[in-house]
């Protein structure tokens, strides 16, 4: 089982930590695997600089990865689960649970502290104040673009049908039209977004 302490889960035995382990990396790889997918297939020439095409990769990450969240919160149960409610050396339904919630959270936790990241070092290569408001303003824009290329693409299986779906065009077109209001909002940040002092080591 999972002992929980202050918001956190930590497993109790060395097997169920691996089981952990192996559930947060594979949720990480598949959900940065498909913003990368997504980033690849929008349209060129959106004037998005490359830190701004990172983080909002990290956005359609995280916008991912809630999906599928949701999807294993409502799931029907697995035959695997159904198995360890009989057989002792599988893990059982509500551990199960409770590690796919852990490893969302600890993945949730890494994406957003990589986003805060890449954050601070666009703005700290242009001594910005990272926590002012047209920065949040801008940070906003990436991830509601995020959000709505993930709303028309989620079903799709971007590999393979990508270009032969209709919804192409749409993804196109809302690609471009709020890229260019993260262009515009960084702009504003860049010219009235408050400096600070460059540090004096």
């Amino acid at each position: 089982m999972l002992q929980q302490l202050d918001e956190l889960y930590v497993p109790r035995d060395e097997r169920t930590l691996r089981h952990l382990q192996r559930r947060v990396d594979e949720i990480d790889r598949r959900v940065r695997r498909w913003a990368q997918e997504m980033l690849d297939v929008l349209p060129k020439g959106t004037a998005m600089m490359d830190d701004e095409t990172y983080i909002l990769g990290l956005f359609l990450a995280q916008q991912k990865r809630r999906n599928i969240e949701i999807d294993d919160e409502n799931g029907e149960e697995t035959f695997r689960e159904r198995l360890g409610r009989v057989l002792p050396f599988l893990t059982d339904p509500q551990t199960e649970w409770e590690i796919t919630r852990a490893a969302h959270r600890t993945v949730a936790a890494r994406i957003e502290s990589d986003i805060d990241r890449a954050t601070q070092f666009f703005c700290r290569d242009r001594r910005m104040d990272s926590q002012s408001d047209p920065v949040v303003d801008w940070r906003v824009s990436m991830r509601y673009l995020a959000q709505e290329l993930h709303r028309l693409a989620a079903k799709l299986d971007l590999r393979k049908e990508y270009y032969s779906s209709p919804q192409r065009f749409e993804i196109a077109l809302v690609a471009r039209d709020l890229a260019a209001d993260i262009v515009e909002r960084r702009k504003v940040l860049l010219t009235t977004g408050p400096r600070v002092e460059e540090p004096v080591w």
